[in-house]
């Protein structure tokens, strides 16, 4: 169990790290890869119990903590996210490297949605509609292009882990 608590607090650090300061920092991208709400998606393909949830929860509140969004808009965000993940990991054959992609790409829609209904009722007819948007699709896009790297990654970390404690719990 410690392996995974390792893999996605390292990554859960990188991510804000890349979100929330360097790529505003470096300027390259209009906005940086949502790579948070990827390792949601990823807990609610493999982990999902209320530990998995309970990981999305703080993922979400590492994410408003550090953004400086709404407090709470990121920690229902990406509940609901691991939620859906859920629900579609059951119904989907989730080994298939397509379906992890369509079902990444649901989770940062339904991310999109939950961001852009809170603007949308917190601020009514101030919310700049094209600016959001765009922000909004750019970061689903390059998470998209990074998915295919980045679940590989975490795939290749974790199961070696559970090799050696399954190899460990055979030893006399």
């Amino acid at each position: 169990m410690t392996r995974p608590l390792v893999a996605f607090s390292l990554g859960s650090i990188l991510a804000v790290l890349l979100q929330t300061s360097l790529a505003g920092r470096l300027g390259i991208l209009s906005a940086p890869p949502d790579v948070m709400t990827l390792l949601v998606v990823y807990l609610g393909l493999h982990y999902r119990s209320a530990a998995g949830a309970v990981g999305a929860f703080l993922l979400g509140y590492l994410l408003d903590a550090f953004s400086g969004s709404p407090p709470g808009l990121y920690c229902f965000a990406m509940t609901l996210v691991f939620a859906t993940v859920g629900l579609l990991a059951q119904r989907m054959w989730i080994e298939n490297p397509i379906t992890r992609l369509a079902i990444a790409g649901a989770g940062l829609g339904v991310k999109s949605i939950v961001v852009a209904t809170w603007f949308a009722l917190a601020t009514p007819g101030r919310v700049p509609w094209p600016v959001l948007a765009g922000t909004l699709s750019t970061e689903a896009v390059l998470a998209l292009l990074a998915a295919p790297f980045l679940y590989p990654l975490l795939d290749r970390y974790l199961r070696a882990g559970a090799r050696r404690a399954a190899r460990a719990a055979e030893r006399p």
